[in-house]
């Protein structure tokens, strides 16, 4: 009787440790993100009216979408989810959001920085560009391979998340919420890869 309990026990000691063992390395498994793609140098204007470019994102973790301030559709999804975002970053000195307009016709320096006083934005960590057409369109779609190169103010809805490298890690549906989730828990993993 006394070898059957003992063996019983050390059967539950031995579920439990395998169980434990199965639960901690699942609960830690981390989601791979693929290098998708690699940014080159880009130039355009930020909403002070200086001179913006890649080499302002150097060693951050980032994440860029494409929009314009007039937008009545997906774009005020799209800045809400980026705002919110940015606040949840904001004691993060390398993380950095970037919004680039795809109407810059319209969208001037000064237009983006009263946009951005909009929303509260640190102009430091989410940066608000606009540029020529020519090097906008070609940053969405050379660079980013998003956007239409025929009518590139009907742009894209996804976010693009960048790690400390300029490179391209994955793709979120900016207007989704289970999007903005999955890239919250993404900007969190890369910042802790080095």
């Amino acid at each position: 009787m006394k070898k059957c309990l003992v063996i019983i026990v050390l059967l539950a000691i031995s579920l439990f440790f395998a169980f434990t063992i199965y639960f901690l390395k699942s609960a830690t498994k981390t989601r791979h993100l693929p290098v998708l793609g690699q940014v080159e140098q880009f130039t355009l204007n930020d909403a002070q009216g200086k001179e913006f470019g890649l080499e302002n994102l150097k060693g951050k973790v980032w994440v860029i979408c494409f929009f314009f301030t007039t937008c009545s559709d997906v774009c005020p999804i799209m800045t809400k989810h980026m705002a919110a975002l940015h606040r949840s970053f904001a004691i993060l000195d390398d993380v950095a959001f970037v919004s680039v307009t795809v109407n810059p016709e319209y969208d001037s320096p000064e237009t983006l920085a009263q946009f951005a006083k909009k929303y509260n934005a640190d102009t430091q960590r989410w940066h608000f560009l606009t540029g020529s057409r020519e090097a906008i369109t070609a940053l969405m779609i050379k660079n980013f391979k998003i956007g239409s190169i025929e009518e590139p103010i009907f742009h894209s809805t996804k976010f693009v998340l960048l790690d400390r490298y300029a490179q391209i890690r994955s793709y979120y549906d900016g207007t989704s919420q289970k999007g903005i989730e999955q890239l919250f828990k993404d900007i969190a993993m890369v910042v802790r890869q080095r």
